[in-house]
């Protein structure tokens, strides 16, 4: 069972030695909360790690309105709080995808890594354009 932790918009709150709660809020303006999926935080802290490179999370929680808005999937984890798009600097998308096969869903695009920590199985998908 994943260890989700609801916290309020605006909150000080480092989550990792490396991700603040700022990073992981919806960026539809409106939401008064963020939920989070701590063991989500801590695969990226122990991805980051391992990588001894930055990861810059360029989507994370989304609220429902949010995540229709943009197009994301009907049952996104993002939703959840268990998803995060990044990019990590000096890597390219295909090579952050490489490194991070350990986590349970992966998302491969043209410039940004889907990464999330789904409790339901492995997902896998590919939606670059050529």
């Amino acid at each position: 069972m994943a260890k989700l932790r609801k916290y309020k918009r605006g909150e000080d709150v480092q989550l990792s030695p490396n991700f603040h709660l700022s990073e992981f809020e919806c960026h539809c303006g409106k939401c008064d909360h963020t939920i989070i999926s701590l063991d989500h935080v801590d695969n990226l802290q122990r991805k980051r790690k391992e990588l001894k490179k930055t990861i810059n999370i360029t989507s994370a929680f989304r609220c429902e309105a949010y995540n229709k808005k943009i197009g994301g999937a009907t049952h996104s984890q993002h939703k959840l709080g268990m998803a995060t798009d990044i990019q990590v600097k000096g890597m390219t998308p295909d090579e952050v995808a490489d490194a991070c096969e350990d986590f349970s869903g992966l998302g491969r695009y043209n410039s940004f890594t889907h990464l999330d920590s789904r409790e339901n199985g492995k997902a896998r998908w590919d939606l670059r354009k050529k």
